[in-house]
């Protein structure tokens, strides 16, 4: 019979992706792991498999939580242009919420494995699709609604708008303060044509 776990496994979880977030996979060791999972080398092995395992279930993890709480108000019944607003807030104020820029867990994870890795890069393209999906979603009732005029097709705006939120996680990265990251997020929604008459103005929607 096997013996009950004498830790909380999803406790000890978020720990791993705490340190995996901070440093990378490369850079994280065993012996750093069970430090700061409070665990046995062995109960590593028994709970997650392996350092890679461990890695896969934290990412997982990680994208799981982002997407509830940046996408999941694009996806709620009746999301427009003011959903899409708050989600680049939103998105602001996380690359901002840690002393110590840690960017995304997965464009991080993305640029340092995905070349070499097929389960890492299998996990970027859905996690970049969801978004896509997502923002697809509050673009097309942001249409119907007559909030943005942009000719262009939702699914290639909801392109767009992913690519820029990637290149607001490298530029906070980076050290861009929020009046500039914000800059960035009011100068990229410039594409959809939205409609003054709809929304706030950009120092009302983005000011801290």
């Amino acid at each position: 019979m096997a013996r009950p776990k004498e830790f909380d496994a999803e406790a000890a979880l978020l720990r791993a992706m705490e340190l995996f977030w901070r440093q990378g996979f490369a850079a994280t060791s065993l012996s750093q792991l069970v430090a700061v999972m409070g665990i046995s080398r062995q109960s590593l092995y028994d709970t997650y498999g392996d350092k890679n395992r461990l890695f896969l279930a934290a990412l997982d993890r990680y994208c799981s939580d982002l997407a509830a709480h940046l996408l999941g108000p694009l996806l709620q019944p009746g999301a427009g242009l003011a959903a899409l607003h708050q989600a680049s807030v939103a998105l602001i104020d996380f690359l901002l919420a840690y002393p110590e820029r840690r960017a995304c867990l997965m464009v991080n994870s993305a640029m340092e494995m995905a070349p070499h890795d097929a389960a890492v890069a299998a996990r970027a393209r859905a996690h970049w699709q969801g978004m896509e999906q997502a923002f697809a979603a509050a673009l097309r009732i942001a249409r119907e609604r007559g909030e943005i005029a942009s000719p262009e097709a939702p699914e290639n705006l909801a392109r767009f708008l992913v690519g820029m939120a990637n290149g607001l996680i490298v530029a906070a990265k980076s050290g861009a303060d929020r009046a500039a990251l914000s800059d960035i997020a009011r100068l990229g929604a410039g594409i959809l044509q939205p409609d003054p008459a709809v929304i706030l103005t950009h120092e009302e929607r983005l000011s801290p």
